[in-house]
């Protein structure tokens, strides 16, 4: 007789079957035991020895020979794992970015929350939790249901420190939440630089630039620093380069490159490698990541790819 898959309880109530390394959602409760097997009423143990019997109270990922066990409740769901967008000025323990489940999903480092190292094999499964209202995901090659272990009050000790709240900093929220903007579109202006897409709220963009040559300044740093300036409109301003921003390849390379003029209150120019345009966005399609602070304060979804909606004060910075 084939064993039904293990019924794994979600946050906010449900149920998901585990099984063959991925959840699926069901509506169904756990399924009764057996007429013929139920204990009788006054036979019945206490619900908390009952939960401990179905052995689900933790999840234990494995990647490269480290295990890492948390607590099931924490788990939203288990998908394929999908490819990282980078996220620049993150933390070491954050990998990226991905889409998971049609939103977007902080990712972490498996390897360093759980203290291991060396080589790293890929991930088959991202386990996608959800934790104070934001969305973090778990690479792992392998993922189990069993019982609680020791080994939890690391990952929980994890959660109440430092890097877990400069993580829920930069982590788009959970999908109820991800719906209650007010703001029906935005304008952004999209560019791209070292190799990315990215855009920039249109209400920080002052001007863009034909291609224009940055001249440098004595004894000024290097290319995209503060060392470099060009003009418009009878003005010197100091010049970014993006693509050195977003820890990408440069965006100028000494020649003539398309330039974005920031309306900050110290304003300066942007270097890129192409300025594509402005689009009209649904505020529906634009996430949000954390508090707003970093470099990266949202995913912007245009024309089924995800853009960093970056922060013009952190660009200039």
């Amino acid at each position: 007789m084939v064993e039904p898959a293990p019924l794994l309880p979600l946050p906010g109530g449900g149920w998901c079957a585990l099984g063959g390394g991925t959840a699926e959602p069901v509506s169904a409760p756990p399924r009764p035991l057996p007429a013929e097997a139920a204990p009788r009423p006054e036979a019945a143990p206490p619900a908390a020895a009952r939960r401990r019997g179905t052995g689900l109270e933790a999840l234990h990922l494995s990647l490269s020979g480290v295990a890492l066990a948390l607590p099931s409740a924490l788990a939203e769901h288990i998908h394929p794992m999908p490819e990282l967008l980078p996220l620049p000025g993150a933390p070491p323990w954050v990998r990226g970015l991905a889409l998971a489940g049609g939103a977007p999903i902080l990712v972490l480092d498996s390897l360093a929350l759980a203290g291991g190292g060396g080589a790293e094999e890929a991930p088959a499964w991202l386990l996608a939790l959800r934790w104070q209202g934001r969305r973090l995901g778990l690479p792992a090659a392998r993922i189990a249901a069993g019982p609680a272990v020791p080994a939890l009050r690391q990952f929980e000790a994890w959660l109440d420190g430092p890097e877990a709240r400069a993580a829920l900093a930069l982590a788009p929220p959970a999908l109820e939440e991800a719906t209650s903007r007010t703001i029906p579109e935005r304008h952004l202006v999209l560019f791209r630089a070292g190799g990315l897409r990215a855009a920039l709220p249109a209400e920080a963009v002052r001007a863009v630039l034909a291609p224009v040559r940055a001249q440098s300044l004595p004894g000024g740093g290097g290319p995209g620093g503060s060392g470099f300036v060009a003009p418009h409109r009878g003005e010197l301003l100091p010049v970014r380069d993006a693509g050195l921003r977003l820890g990408a390849a440069p965006a100028a390379h000494g020649t003539a490159t398309p330039m974005i003029r920031l309306a900050l209150a110290r304003e300066c120019l942007v270097a890129v490698s192409a300025i594509e345009g402005v689009r009209r966005v649904p505020a529906a399609d634009i996430t949000p990541l954390g508090t707003g602070e970093g470099l990266v304060t949202g995913l912007a979804r245009v024309q089924g790819e995800n853009l960093m909606l970056l922060s013009p004060t952190a660009l200039a910075a």
